[in-house]
């Protein structure tokens, strides 16, 4: 784990306290062939499932359509990846990226509020940008956090957004977006949004797979 990765897992830990109703973990492998609901990001991006070269099995594939738009990713508005964070129980949200092409500088989780009027709030996801590796990115967060709070953990609020809570309490898209430069390709792999249960030990592919297949 890089220093960047370090300090936000530390800093999350010393701060949640989050009491889920019912917890609605979601986990995605794209090992089935399936894109599980996940769209692309922009309307210049592209997406595809492959069958092999994840972590373990599949993955999915984002790439620009063309050149020069500089974003890719996928985003899901499906009812386990939106709605009221606070009821859902997330508190974790873990995904494997692979840089294949391109120069990226940015990668992001991002929640956009209520509908498509909204931004929302993002959150960095890792600061390696290495191509041709898995990189396994975790960040652990408080969706009852204030503005402050969630500023201080590496969360960006953007513009037309109403506040962080009122965001986690009505999420309209999930979503992994990359910028950068070139033409970029980006694998995701062993998407996940966990709740509290989930032991800061059981941290690897293997045990979050075990837990939410």
């Amino acid at each position: 784990m890089n220093l960047f990765k370090t300090l936000i897992f530390f800093m999350a830990l010393l701060t949640f306290s989050v009491h889920p109703a019912i917890a609605d973990n979601v986990y995605e492998d794209w090992n089935d062939g399936d894109t599980g609901g996940w769209q692309p990001n922009t309307v210049m991006t592209e997406i595809e499932v492959v069958d092999s070269g994840g972590v373990d099995g599949g993955y999915l594939r984002s790439f620009e359509i063309g050149s020069g738009f500089d974003i890719v990713g996928a985003l899901n508005d499906g009812p386990a990846y939106t709605g009221n964070y606070v009821a859902h129980g997330y508190v974790r949200i873990s995904v494997a990226l692979k840089f294949f092409s391109g120069i990226p500088n940015s990668a992001w989780f991002r929640v956009r509020y209520h509908d498509s009027s909204y931004n929302g709030w993002h959150v960095p996801l890792t600061d390696d940008f290495t191509n041709d590796i898995w990189h396994e990115c975790v960040v652990y967060f408080n969706p009852t956090w204030t503005d402050e709070e969630a500023i201080t953990m590496g969360w960006v609020q953007e513009p037309s957004s109403p506040s962080f809570q009122d965001t986690m309490s009505d999420v309209y898209t999930a979503e992994v977006r990359i910028q950068g430069s070139g033409y970029l390709v980006l694998g995701m792999d062993n998407f996940a949004l966990e709740d509290q249960t989930v032991s800061v030990e059981a941290a690897t592919w293997g045990e979050i797979k075990s837990l939410y297949r």
